[in-house]
């Protein structure tokens, strides 16, 4: 094998070991909260301690590093909706990977939210990005006519509240709804809290 090859070998390993950590981050939250030790995500991961400390210096910063990729994904996620000519159905298409991918990681993410509220929080990278995608969709489906003149940032903050991953824990979880009821009743709800 060539220099190069075993370095990239070397490299996807790592990567791998890492996204297998961070996995047992997220499970350890979903079932504890954030009381487990590195060396627990460690064990669940199937890698050493010392690995895991190769790749954060404590629990802190491994939780810190899966709310940073599930945010980043879900950014993603958003950005890669195709735009349409109708705002609704984009808000829809939004509502339904939202959804999605909070039916994945909401258990976990509900153990690591922020007591402050989201307009105080929109200096921050993931609350500012989230709002930006979503003021500029209802900002579009006013301008469409789609939805009546209204404050935006009381509707975003209410597309934010119904869309909380804690709903999204209760619905698909507890109730045993599927993801794509869930989105169905949570989109409805939103839409008419917007007066479409």
């Amino acid at each position: 094998m060539a220099a190069g090859a075993g370095e990239r070998q070397r490299r996807g390993d790592a990567r791998l070991r890492r996204a297998a950590l961070l996995a047992a981050v997220g499970e350890l939250l979903a079932e504890r909260g954030p009381g487990f030790s590195l060396a627990e995500a460690a064990e669940l991961a199937g890698i050493s301690t010392a690995t895991a400390y190769r790749n954060f210096s404590d629990t802190a910063s491994a939780v810190d590093a899966f709310f940073g990729e599930l945010t980043g994904e879900l950014m993603e996620a958003f950005d890669r909706l195709p735009a349409g000519a109708d705002p609704i159905a984009d808000i829809q298409a939004v509502c339904r990977e939202w959804v999605a991918r909070a039916s994945r990681w909401g258990a976990a993410a509900v153990h690591i939210r922020s007591p402050r509220g989201v307009l105080a929080r929109r200096g921050d990278p993931f609350v500012g990005g989230l709002y930006q995608r979503l003021d500029r969709l209802v900002e579009a489906a006013i301008r469409d006519g789609a939805a009546p003149a209204q404050d935006v940032r009381f509707a975003v903050l209410m597309w934010l509240t119904i869309f909380d991953e804690r709903v999204v824990v209760d619905l698909t979880g507890t109730l045993g709804w599927t993801v794509e009821d869930a989105a169905e009743h949570l989109t409805g709800a939103f839409l008419r809290v917007l007066g479409v």
